[in-house]
């Protein structure tokens, strides 16, 4: 009985884990793309489709994302240029936050004689998971040859621990290695 309680207890701790997997990350490029001709990019303000209430955290995060993009594109050798005529890309970014709902089955017990009782009830669990895309698009000949997507659970505790790692994540692998 013992064993099929561990047994239990394992399974359960590995689904909690599952579910709060770190960020997953897609990446898409357009293959025929050189890479190595971008030197300068040109952040494109995103579209505000909120209320006014949201307008005002939205752009506060929006600087924050702005800001830690800046930081890894001029570590990987990239200038922000002056106006959109000067770039080589035009960088576009975008971010959502979507209320989750996770539902954990209850647990039951088996006595003797094969009476069972419940152990512990059923509950929901309430998590936020945030996406954030980043878009990159050839100036020239105006075509979105990179696009980065992560998706992740939030942190409550730390969310600006969640911002840099997010864009740290989806930057990753920009520019690609063809």
């Amino acid at each position: 009985m013992k064993s099929v309680r561990f047994g239990l207890t394992i399974l359960a701790i590995l689904v909690l884990f599952s579910g709060c997997a770190s960020m997953r990350v897609v990446i898409n490029y357009d293959e025929t793309a050189d890479f190595s001709q971008y030197k300068t990019y040109y952040p494109v303000k995103p579209q505000l489709k909120a209320g006014p209430g949201a307008k005002r955290q939205q752009v506060l995060f929006d600087k924050q994302v702005l800001g830690e993009i800046q930081q890894i594109m001029e570590a990987k050798g990239f200038q922000i240029a002056g106006s959109p005529k000067e770039a080589d890309l035009l960088m576009h970014f975008y971010s959502m936050i979507k209320n989750e709902r996770d539902y954990v089955p209850p647990t039951y017990r088996v006595g003797r004689w094969g009476r069972r009782w419940v152990a512990q009830p059923g509950h929901v669990v309430h998590t936020k998971e945030g996406t954030l895309g980043i878009d990159m698009v050839d100036r020239f000949r105006k075509e979105l040859v990179w696009q980065g997507i992560g998706k992740g659970v939030l942190d409550k505790a730390n969310p600006r621990k969640n911002l840099v790692e997010s864009v740290a994540e989806v930057l990753k692998d920009f520019p690609p290695k063809n």
